[in-house]
Parts: C-alpha cells; sequence; structure tokens
C-alpha cells in the first residue's frame, strides 16, 4: 500500500475538479482553459500531465494555480 492521500474533490481556480480525472482533462471544466492551454499549463508548472488530480501534492496544485492565475509571469508566450 501507498502512503499517498488521495483526494476526491480538488479545487483549483474556483472550480472543484474530480480527483480521478487526469490533471490536463480535468483542468478543462475551468471556464476558458482549453486542450491546448491545460497543456502548457502542465508543461509550465512541471507536473505529470496524465497524473490524477486527486494525487496530486499542494505544491504541484499552488504551481498550477499560479500559472493559471499569471500565466505571462510564469513565461506563457
Amino acid at each position: 500500500m501507498t502512503d499517498k492521500k488521495f483526494r476526491a474533490i480538488v479545487r483549483i481556480a474556483n472550480t472543484d475538479l474530480d480527483g480521478n480525472r487526469p490533471i490536463y482533462m480535468a483542468l478543462k471544466k475551468i471556464s476558458g482553459i482549453s486542450y491546448m492551454f491545460s497543456n502548457a499549463v502542465c508543461n509550465i508548472a512541471n507536473v505529470d500531465k496524465t497524473k490524477k488530480v486527486g494525487e496530486l501534492e499542494d505544491e504541484e496544485v499552488k504551481r498550477i494555480q499560479d500559472v493559471i492565475s499569471n500565466p505571462i509571469n510564469n513565461g506563457f508566450p
């Protein structure tokens, strides 16, 4: 057994995301985020896009939130 804690719902950008979905698919639920932007957010935040939302560390959630909030400050073209 692993010691990882799994969260069924994770809140990013004032949107509840399903913990069982991959992060790049779940981010598309947020208003204004497309597949391409979601993919770019995962790359810039240095998060494996196939990782399930419920398995994300708090640090990874903060990085994703920061990139979504301030894309230009994080090197987004």
